[in-house]
């Protein structure tokens, strides 16, 4: 399915169902599956990371303390538990900057997730796969030709908020647009999923 999955861009910018904003859209492997992301780059905090490295935080530990503090605003280490200084001097270079005994916090998200897009032969595992990414962002499956029991499909896929693409015949037809995604909590795992999207956008840069 390699020649409809990357069909597939063309098809969600054809299609009126579809809301994305301008953005990018990368073949990575997340949450054990490989997928299509559609994401918006933030490129201040890219070219920032590009003067002070590094390219990806990926240490959940390190997401977990620096989701703690707020973003440009200088924060006493005084008022840092012991166990979150000892924490702070661990971080990767470029993601806090430390001095006059405050701490502040440098480094936010690189990207933002928009749609998952996840290529399945079948629409239940589809179903599956895609439902790892409810946390994160939009959802969608790509499949390779309308099922038999297409009206089930339909009926599960709007329940879940999953979107489905069918490709027929060379052609890509929106059978279910997906739920636009609504963030309740940005968590560690939230950040850490975005970090490691983007360490194999740069991989798949650096290759071109």
């Amino acid at each position: 399915m390699t020649g409809a999955a990357e069909a597939f861009p063309q098809a969600v910018a054809d299609a009126p169902e579809f809301t994305l904003n301008r953005g990018s859209w990368s073949r990575v492997v997340l949450q054990g599956t490989s997928v299509l992301l559609h994401y918006e780059p933030n490129q201040i905090e890219i070219e920032r990371r590009r003067r002070t490295g590094p390219a990806a935080i990926t240490s959940p530990d390190a997401l977990r303390v620096l989701l703690d503090l707020p973003v440009n605003a200088p924060l006493p280490l005084s008022a840092v538990e012991r166990a979150a200084s000892d924490a702070l001097r661990r971080l990767p270079n470029g993601a806090i900057r430390m001095d006059q005994g405050c701490v502040t916090r440098l480094a936010v998200p690189p990207i933002e997730a928009c749609l998952a897009v996840v290529p399945a032969r079948s629409w239940r595992v589809g179903l599956e796969r895609a439902g790892r990414f409810a946390p994160f962002c939009s959802r969608a499956m790509l499949l390779p030709a309308p099922p038999r029991d297409l009206h089930v499909l339909r009926m599960e896929a709007d329940f879940y908020g999953i979107g489905v693409i069918v490709d027929a015949d060379g052609e890509s037809h929106v059978i279910v647009p997906p739920v636009p995604f609504e963030l309740r909590r940005f968590t560690a795992a939230s950040w850490l999923f975005l970090e490691e999207a983007y360490q194999q956008i740069n991989l798949l840069a650096a290759r071109v």
